[in-house]
């Protein structure tokens, strides 16, 4: 990740140079049609929000992701797919093989007739709830490297006005709990949702919203965040 930083920083600055914004096109989790296994499971869904999310902060415009049928990605590669190689030599049927998305990497899958969000589908549309909003300056890095856990945090300003913010737990086992502080705005009803799985290679992803609105308590706001799990 931090040699993602480094290239949308340098990006940015040759594009501000010239005036203009950037757009990241070609973007996926693992390339010629991905990975199974790396692309097709939860892990995906927190890759994509918070590769999404670290572009906004950089001032990009927007992001691409890989898609396309199964077919045409791999005609584009040499007629196969690399992935299902890997998955045949790990034992599955053709039947099994053709129940993963195809190609690995695609946020929506074509099953014949039949349309699936699958898990980078769900990670971008988390991240989306940040959508005409204006992402702010915070660093959370400091908290969250003192709390020693995997996790990556951004903050907005809805179009509403409303703060929010979302909390990626990327960690395999260790929760986080952080305390938001949300300056001037010192009461007020806290809306909540997550995104989760049962586990980091669940081939599987939900966005949940709270049963219940927590509440500000001097402009503050405690959160625990499972592992494998993001919170906004």
């Amino acid at each position: 990740m931090q040699k993602v930083q480094n290239t949308a920083s340098i990006a940015t600055a040759a594009a501000s140079r010239i005036g203009a914004r950037v757009r990241m096109t070609e973007g996926n989790t693992c390339y010629r049609g991905g990975k199974p296994g790396v692309s097709d499971v939860f892990a995906a869904a927190l890759w994509a929000a918070d590769y999404s999310l670290l572009l906004a902060r950089k001032d990009y415009s927007g992001v691409n992701l890989h898609g396309g049928t199964g077919k045409s990605v791999a005609n584009s590669v040499g007629g196969s797919l690399p992935g299902d190689a890997l998955l045949q030599a790990n034992g599955e049927t053709p039947e099994q093989i053709a129940a993963h998305p195809h190609p690995f990497y695609t946020p929506i899958a074509t099953f014949g007739s039949e349309y699936r969000l699958e898990p980078v589908a769900h990670g971008l549309k988390f991240a989306g709830s940040f959508s005409g909003g204006t992402l702010l300056k915070t660093d959370f890095a400091a908290k969250l490297q003192a709390a020693g856990v995997n996790a990556r945090a951004y903050a907005a300003r809805l179009a509403g006005g409303q703060p929010s913010v979302i909390i990626l737990n990327k960690d395999e086992v260790a929760e986080l709990e952080v305390e938001l502080e949300f300056g001037n705005v010192i009461s007020g009803a806290v809306k909540t949702e997550t995104l989760h799985a049962p586990a980091l290679d669940s081939r599987e992803a939900h966005i949940t919203a709270a049963n219940k609105t927590d509440s500000l308590k001097q402009g503050k706001c405690s959160v625990i965040v499972p592992h494998a799990t993001a919170y906004a």
